[in-house]
Parts: structure tokens; sequence; C-alpha cells
């Protein structure tokens, strides 16, 4: 490990890597390309859509399953849908699962290798699952990596919606040498997914201005954007029943 990355891990970074849970992910029934997921199915028959939940960086050290009841909420509203709940490379769960690779200390994590490993691994949730509809729905580092994999990956997810998205690395975390930035790969998004971008206006982390050049790359290249502002800061609770919202009439509109 290079001396640079040692001296730039966090407190909560060193916690992670150095007293992350022993059970790692195994099995096809709890992973999906080495990471560690939970599926939930809504009753009634299925429609072949399926929403992807994916955390942000969790910089505190705690696990990354934060939006296990926003997934139980999503199929709850949408009848006949399925959601996963994705740990991200070398985060756990509650359960003490922990998906493989690395979190890299929980800072500059949205690399190539991390954001191909997501990707794949909703390529085979969406096989598992029968899903013929894609969407993702992101916090914070969670956003960025769903809009890398749109920009890389065209067409794998139908539509996203992306909260509190530092979509602007190089001007948000200038040191951040490793992490890919979504407002580089904007012309690679599908002309047909549906992005959906929500930022709490209080947000001192991912502020509002960040979002809004991402949305007007994207419209620059293309693509229709919706921009929503919601009174609310970085806190995932503060934009959570916006983006559930958001996510529901995507998965009505596009189904």
């Amino acid at each position: 490990m290079a001396r640079s990355f040692l001296f730039g891990l966090t407190l909560a970074g060193f916690l992670s890597v150095f007293a992350a849970p022993a059970l790692a992910c195994a099995g096809v029934d709890d992973c999906a390309n080495g990471l560690v997921f939970k599926h939930f199915a809504s009753e009634g028959p299925a429609t072949g859509t399926m929403a992807v939940f994916l955390h942000g960086d969790v910089s505190n050290g705690r696990s990354g399953d934060y939006m296990l009841s926003s997934a139980q909420r999503f199929v709850k509203d949408v009848p006949g849908a399925d959601a996963v709940v994705l740990i991200r490379p070398g985060y756990f769960d509650r359960d003490n699962r922990r998906s493989e690779g690395t979190d890299c200390g929980r800072r500059d994590c949205y690399t190539s290798e991390g954001v191909a490993t997501v990707a794949e691994a909703v390529v085979q949730l969406k096989e598992r699952f029968h899903a013929k509809l894609v969407l993702g729905f992101g916090h914070s580092g969670g956003s960025a990596i769903l809009a890398n994999v749109m920009g890389r990956r065209p067409g794998l997810l139908g539509g996203s919606v992306l909260t509190s998205c530092p979509c602007d690395v190089r001007n948000w975390k200038p040191n951040w040498t490793h992490s890919l930035s979504p407002l580089d790969v904007v012309t690679g998004v599908a002309k047909t997914a549906r992005v959906v971008a929500i930022t709490g206006k209080d947000d001192d982390n991912t502020v509002p201005a960040m979002t809004q050049r991402y949305v007007d790359a994207l419209k620059a290249a293309g693509n229709d954007p919706k921009f929503i502002i919601v009174d609310g800061t970085h806190d995932y609770r503060t934009v959570r029943d916006a983006g559930l919202k958001a996510l529901k009439e995507l998965a009505i509109q596009l189904r």
C-alpha cells in the first residue's frame, strides 16, 4: 500500500480497512459479482421493473445498508416491482456481510474498477430477477457511481434518481485523482435514460450548483434531465421522500 494512501486515510477509513467484519460475500444467494445485496419483492404479478439502491461513502465507518427501509417502501408503493439494496465494494451491512474489494478508506473510490464492479453486479441482478427495466437510486457517492455507470454502460439503467450527487468530482475534491467524475462522461449517457437529480438547498457538501452543472451538461448532450431542489441538507433523510417519489414516478412511466 502506497505511503501517500496511508497518510490520506481518515480515522473512519482506517477503522473500515482494519476493523471490517470478517464475513466476506460468498455464495450465489446473497452476492452479485462479489457484492452483498438484499432483495425485496412486492406482492402481485411481476412487472419486470427493478430498482437498485446504492449508498453513499458513509465516512463515519458504519454499515452501508441505511437504504433498506427505502427499498421496502418502494416495493410497497410500486406493485410488481423488485428492489435491491447493493453494498459497494469493501463495505459491510448490519449483518456483518462484507462485499469483496476495497472501499479505499472511504475516500476517492469512484474508480473505473469500482464502477465496473457495480455495473456488472447490476447486470447479474437484472438477469437473476428477470428485470426488463432497471432503475438506479443513489445517495451521495452512490449517486456518483450510478451516474458513472450510466455514462460508461449506456442503456444498462433506464433511469436514475441521483440524490445529493457529487457529480463534478474535479471541483468537489480536486485531490481525488483516482475517481471518475460523472460530469466527464455525460456524452455517454443514453439519450433515452431518464435522470432526476435532487439536492437539498442547504447542502453544504454536494452543493446545488454542482448538480446544476451536471444537469446542464446532460442537457447540452441531448438528454432531458430533471433537477429538483428541496428543503434539506446532505443528510439522506432530508432528500429521501422526494427521491422515492421521483423513483416511483419513473417506475410507473417507464415500465
